[in-house]
């Protein structure tokens, strides 16, 4: 990374873990940051999709396992490890660091790459809640940054990497079934919903 990029990249991380700081972040953003927190709500998101969903609602699970099989060992195997930068938590002395700092590479965040591969999807199925989907990806890349362990960068290219994650899995997905039931008559059976 150019001195330039790497000084705006730590003026925005400065900006927000310092110059953000307030006692309701403090209380917030360490609970929205933690997977212990998201796991029972994707637990209960892919239990309402696959009991109550029908078809669209199955559709979606099957469409975010496929996405967090692919998003979260292809960050954490081969970028991280690629890339192999260093947490600002490790790097910097000044850090309001708000919980422990994670071992392993920085770039780019795995939550957020997850995130915005999961919003993708669930914006695809369904569009009427996109508010919703994309203020999670947004509240988690934020909370990454205000508890000390990424980059904004981190964050930033993360969602841009799950994000297109999530679009080519849907788009390519899509294009397949599309293209198998105008050749083999199933259109009626493989619709999406």
């Amino acid at each position: 990374m150019s001195d330039v990029l790497f000084q705006l990249d730590l003026l925005l991380f400065r900006a927000i873990n310092h110059g953000m700081s307030n006692p309701v972040f403090d209380a917030v953003m360490p609970v929205v940051t933690s997977f212990r927190w998201w796991a029972p709500v994707f637990a209960v998101g892919m239990a309402w999709l696959l009991i109550r969903g029908q078809r669209r609602g199955r559709w979606c699970a099957a469409f975010m396992v496929l996405v967090i099989a692919f998003a979260d060992p292809l960050t954490n195997r081969v970028v991280k490890p690629i890339v192999q930068r260093e947490r600002p938590c490790r790097q910097l002395t000044e850090v309001l660091l708000r919980i422990p700092c994670a071992d392993g590479p920085s770039f780019p965040s795995s939550h957020a790459v997850n995130m915005a591969a999961v919003a993708v999807v669930l914006v695809w199925f369904y569009r009427r809640g996109w508010w919703a989907w994309v203020l999670a990806a947004g509240m988690v890349g934020f909370s990454r940054v205000y508890v000390g362990v990424h980059y904004p960068s981190d964050v930033l290219c993360g969602w841009v990497l799950g994000g297109t994650i999530g679009a080519a899995t849907v788009g390519t997905v899509r294009w397949w079934i599309e293209r198998r039931s105008a050749t083999s008559g199933w259109k009626r059976r493989l619709r999406w919903w």
